[in-house]
Formats: structure tokens, sequence, C-alpha cells
């Protein structure tokens, strides 16, 4: 099945979770193989990886593959894609990770203990 080169990097963005913009060589047709990986690379590949495996079939067709990071400047170094995913959800959302006043953190040793202290009570009143 052949795509247009705006169908690829919209299947990409859906597939992958970032946008990136083909530049196809001059002359070059205008249809392109389409984008039909089954699920989203991992997390942990870097973006390098990512177009080394997945942009093979383009590799005679596309001159430059642009990769954008949620704001919308390009990156300018390689990266993991776990993280330039976050660069979207920050885009939209604000920082990835919570402020650790607002983190909610419970300390289950001291869970625990009120929990058996409890569970003594219940007993107790029980007999």
């Amino acid at each position: 099945m052949m795509a247009t080169k705006k169908q690829v990097e919209d299947a990409i963005f859906a597939k992958e979770g970032f946008h990136v913009e083909l530049e196809l060589f001059e002359g070059k047709k205008s249809s392109l193989p389409a984008y039909e990986c089954a699920v989203m690379a991992p997390q942990r590949w870097k973006v390098s990886d990512w177009k080394n495996a997945r942009l093979e079939p383009y590799r005679l067709l596309v001159k430059n593959a642009t990769v954008y990071r949620g704001d919308g400047r390009p990156i300018s170094r390689d990266m993991q894609l776990g993280n330039l995913r976050d660069t979207y959800y920050e885009a939209q959302h604000g920082p990835v990770r919570a402020d650790e006043e607002e983190e909610k953190l419970v300390d289950l040793s001291a869970r625990r203990k009120t929990h058996k202290h409890a569970k003594r009570i219940l007993q107790s009143s029980r007999e």
C-alpha cells in the first residue's frame, strides 16, 4: 500500500507519539510505502535507533527526517524516545514529575504499624 508524505508523517505521530517531517529527495515520486509498524518503538530506543530501524523502507526516498519536540522545536541531539514523548506531555500539561511537596507519598511502615494496632484493638473488643 502506498501513501503520501503527509499520510506517513501522520501515521508516525499516531503510532510513535512524536512529529516527524520527511524531506524527500528531489525528483522522487510523492508516494511512499505506508508506515505499517504494529506497535510503538520501545521507550529506551534513541531517535537514531528509531530512524535506522523504522525508516529503513524510506532510505532511498527520504533525504532527511526532522524529529520535533512537543514544543514544536526540532531536536538538537539524539535522545531516548521516552524522553522525547515526555516533551509532548510537558508542552500540554507542564512538568512530568510533580514537585516533592505535591507528591502523595505514604510511609508504608507507619501504615502497617497503625493497621496492626487497629487489628489488636478490634480483637480485644471482641473478647
